[in-house]
């Protein structure tokens, strides 16, 4: 399947997501990074859970690091971000008249590691006050037009997954 790569965003979200919701829920992370990685592979060429799960597992492991008091909450911003920017200051357009930010990619961006310097440099921008945070209480349920991302997220892991 030539060209038919998630975007990267994309990628970065549900990695943030998955390490998200492992935090606030009791299931292992494997159920998390299966969720996303079976959901997203009915868009996209197949992603790897292990590719999913082995990004989050970074993440957190970069917030043990830094000592995060609200990793969650952090999580959260990235996901936020991820969804309405581009780069820092640079509005994500989702739909534009030759297409939407959900279309495939013709190469894959993501790999090793891209997830976690994008969070990284995410995380310093925050303490510095150039990376955009959303209001308080934000859920990204409650927006519109995500398409099948509200799907994929609204979804429950299963524990079953998870081993």
């Amino acid at each position: 399947m030539a060209g038919t790569f998630c975007p990267d965003w994309i990628f970065n979200l549900s990695v943030a997501r998955t390490a998200y919701e492992f935090i606030i829920s009791d299931l292992p992370i494997k159920s998390y990074a299966k969720k996303y990685s079976t959901s997203l592979s009915e868009h996209y060429s197949e992603i790897n859970p292990e590719e999913i799960e082995n990004e989050a597992e970074l993440l957190l492991r970069f917030l043990v690091e830094i000592n995060a008091e609200k990793s969650d909450e952090l999580l959260n911003n990235f996901v936020f971000f991820k969804l309405k920017y581009s780069q820092p200051g640079s509005k994500r357009k989702l739909k534009g008249m030759f297409g939407t930010a959900f279309d495939p990619e013709k190469e894959k961006k993501y790999g090793s590691n891209v997830t976690l310097k994008s969070f990284r440099a995410y995380v310093f921008g925050l303490r510095s006050g150039v990376s955009e945070k959303p209001e308080p209480g934000w859920d990204i349920l409650k927006e519109e037009e995500i398409g099948f991302l509200k799907e994929i997220i609204a979804k429950e892991a299963n524990i079953t997954d998870g081993v």
